[in-house]
């Protein structure tokens, strides 16, 4: 029973931090949604194609990150989620932060997704000239 308790005690923490990184996320202007016990999925609106257009099918799925809160040096970390070498690789992990931590989470996945020229007036000639 003992075992139980602290493995449901685990979840609904992953849980909570997973739902406070989303917020957190959200207040930056990111789309953020938890898609499993502990784990959230980012995405920047503003780095998604148009849908339907071949820069929609090119880029497919556009500007994405998942985390996934697990432990890590016996307490909770948040862990990026990154694509193996091939299709076929499992995703590989690497430790962000602490996930009590959430402002730094959501600090430097919003950096991860950032669309530096979005917002340039040069953006509709690509950023440069």
């Amino acid at each position: 029973m003992g075992d139980e308790v602290r493995t449901w005690a685990a979840d609904v923490v992953r849980q909570s931090a997973a739902v406070a990184l989303v917020a957190d996320l959200e207040r930056r202007g990111l789309a953020a949604e938890v898609i499993d016990h502990g784990a959230v999925r980012a995405r920047n609106p503003v780095g998604e194609p148009d849908v339907g257009g071949p820069r929609a099918r090119a880029l497919s799925p556009g500007l994405r990150q998942e985390v996934v809160c697990r432990t890590h040096r016996g307490a909770l970390w948040w862990w990026w989620v990154w694509s193996g070498p091939d299709r076929r690789a499992l995703s590989e992990l690497e430790p962000l932060c602490p996930a009590a931590n959430t402002a730094f989470a959501g600090e430097r996945i919003a950096r991860v997704l950032a669309v530096p020229f979005a917002s340039s007036p040069d953006a509709a000639s690509g950023g440069c000239e």
